[in-house]
């Protein structure tokens, strides 16, 4: 998913429901086993990564430049609000 996707989707879903809490789930295991607040996870960093899908810079292969990628890091989201505390 592209960037600008997610941003279409994320103000689509703001524009129906306002300021909602974003939490992330397994959609396998939700549909596996049925979904289940508590086993979401929730946004922990974002960051820009431009080294992917190995960091560092190649001797032996020319890579040539890498496009950025958005990296979203996720972690149990009560695990997260505590943090917060």
């Amino acid at each position: 998913m592209l960037l600008t996707e997610l941003q279409a989707f994320l103000n689509k879903a703001q524009k129906e429901v306002g300021d909602a809490e974003v939490l992330l789930c397994f959609e396998e295991g939700a549909m596996e086993e049925g979904f289940d607040e508590e086993n979401t996870e929730g946004i922990s960093d974002i960051r820009l990564v431009n080294d992917w899908p190995l960091p560092g810079t190649s001797i032996v292969n020319n890579e040539g430049k890498l496009p950025q990628k958005l990296v979203i890091f996720y972690d149990n989201h009560y695990k997260l609000k505590a943090s917060d505390e």
